[in-house]
């Protein structure tokens, strides 16, 4: 009995010591994790990594706006990159691949729009990257339908859609696959709504080389803002076979 006793008595001090340190864990704000699962597909969430835990390289890209170019010390255009070194007061003719004059512009602006592969003119043109041509700058460009392509074009006649597509290299990521960003879910974005995480695979890139996804935030001022929302989120996760992306699933 004595033997009873005394082991019941240690198992209570046990059990005591133990929670008098889970409140000095409390007390100091250490939080007490429970023991984390098994990592593997969720069937309800995530599909399958494409890559190690931050596996890729995460860039932006966006519109080159004629407008923020007419104001060489403009806050909304980059001045990092080779564009810095592009003089202010250069211009440059823009053509069709077939030689029809589209217009005069600064060269700043010529050098983004073939950066970015899209833009919007002052006068409401949306106009996309054809490639080198030997005709004026030595880059053509062609005029895109608002209509099917508001934001510009990506891969083939894929339209560009803000927050959602990303530029992939198509050796790694099919063109048109869903995909799941862990680092972009519950992400604030510039109009107040929270992304969802789920984003495209709808353009490519000459710099986007394997483990390397571009994402189309439509505005300089949007990547601003979203570098605010992203900070220090220079690598993604990204994830294919995700049930919650299919929505965006090519019908």
């Amino acid at each position: 009995m004595r033997t009873a006793a005394l082991v019941a008595i240690a198992l209570s001090a046990a059990a005591a010591a133990a929670h008098a340190d889970t409140s000095k864990l409390a007390k100091d704000d250490v939080p007490i994790q429970p023991r984390q699962p098994m990592r593997g597909k969720n069937k309800l969430c995530c599909g399958y990594p494409l890559a190690e835990d931050l596996g890729f390289a995460l860039r932006f890209y966006w519109l080159a706006l004629e407008d923020d170019y007419d104001d060489p010390q403009s806050v909304k255009t980059p001045k990092t990159g080779g564009v810095a070194k592009v003089s202010m007061n250069s211009w440059v003719e823009i053509y069709t691949p077939l030689g029809l004059f589209m217009q005069r512009i600064p060269e700043r602006f010529a050098w983004a729009l073939r950066l970015e592969g899209s833009g919007l003119m002052r006068d409401g043109r949306v106009i996309n990257y054809t490639g080198p041509c030997r005709f004026g700058y030595g880059t053509c460009f062609e005029q895109l339908d608002v209509a099917e392509h508001p934001f510009g074009r990506g891969a083939g006649l894929r339209p560009l859609i803000p927050f959602k597509s990303v530029a992939v290299d198509p050796r790694i990521v099919k063109i048109g696959e869903p995909i799941y960003i862990p680092e972009f879910d519950g992400m604030v974005l510039p109009d107040g709504s929270t992304h969802d995480g789920c984003v495209r695979a709808d353009d490519t890139g000459g710099g986007i080389k394997k483990r390397k996804m571009d994402f189309f935030v439509v505005t300089y001022g949007n990547f601003r803002f979203l570098l605010d929302q992203l900070l220090g989120v220079t690598w993604i996760t990204p994830h294919i076979e995700a049930p919650r992306c299919e929505y965006l699933r090519d019908l």
